[in-house]
């Protein structure tokens, strides 16, 4: 019995191990995996509070799903909060209390952590056009400037996970992975998890495309005139359709100084847990 706890962190290829689990592994009946699904961790975890407010309908589920399987994996990006509060200092701010959660519910079943790392720089860019994605209309600037900038580093997040698990059920990847494929990337995922493999992995392309300069342009200008959920989609689909990275210039809104203080904030250790992946 083991349950793999796949926490993130955002913008690592959460959507693609999701997707691959969803379509290849859950529906094969040789292999030992149980999978709980994003529409099912939206409801069971959210952005953590539910491990707070109702642990105990994550811990039936959990249950429930090792009464058939060997192997459970649950994987939400959102499981330690929002990466960034305005509020409070540091990146994942509140991963040590939901970590805390988390375990209370998942000790029972033998849980490992499983979380990977970005360069803290790349990590930061990406995160906030997902947030124009999402509609907001800030530039860089203005959003960056409610960060506590100084105050991020990976090594904070994965200690305070460490603190309720423990070193030895945490384990970290490299998102540097994914620049020799996806297959690889997914192949990596279960080396690192220790889950039992398909025979093969080969997965179609599962292209998330970002936003060229133009599209992130014309994405700042079409916000404000959003008002519902729906319309933020369909302009998310349109921009991604004709003015995404793969037809123009990919968005690097992020200023030079900007990149190169976060890189040497971050970098001795960043390398020093990228090694715990190999």
């Amino acid at each position: 019995m083991r349950t793999v706890l796949h926490v993130g962190a955002h913008k690592t290829g959460t959507s693609l191990i999701q997707k691959f689990f969803r379509d290849e592994v859950a529906p094969a009946a040789t292999l030992p995996i149980a999978v709980v699904g994003r529409a099912d961790t939206n409801r069971l975890i959210g952005w953590g509070q539910q491990l707070e407010q109702r642990p105990e309908r994550l811990r039936k589920r959990l249950e429930g799903e090792l009464r058939t399987k060997q192997y459970v994996l649950v994987s939400h990006e959102n499981t330690i909060g929002r990466p960034f509060d305005p509020e409070v200092s540091g990146l994942y701010p509140h991963a040590e209390r939901l970590s805390k959660a988390l375990l209370d519910i998942s000790d029972p079943f033998d849980p490992l952590v499983v979380f990977y790392i970005r360069p803290l720089a790349d990590f930061v860019e990406s995160f906030y056009l997902q947030t124009v994605h999402q509609g907001s209309t800030s530039s860089f600037e203005e959003w960056f400037a409610t960060i506590d900038h100084t105050a991020l580093t990976w090594t904070g997040v994965v200690e305070a996970m460490e603190k309720s698990f423990g070193p030895d059920r945490v384990v970290v990847g490299d998102f540097r992975e994914i620049a020799d494929g996806q297959n690889r990337y997914i192949s990596s995922f279960f080396r690192l998890t220790g889950l039992p493999m398909p025979d093969k992995v080969r997965y179609r392309p599962v292209r998330n495309a970002s936003v060229s300069v133009k599209g992130l342009e014309l994405a700042l200008q079409m916000n404000p005139f959003l008002e519902t959920k729906e319309q933020r989609r369909a302009a998310r689909t349109f921009l991604q359709s004709h003015f995404s990275n793969r037809s123009g210039e990919r968005a690097r809104p992020m200023p030079p100084d900007v990149r190169d203080t976060l890189t040497r904030q971050d970098a001795a250790g960043y390398e020093a847990l990228a090694q715990r992946s190999r």
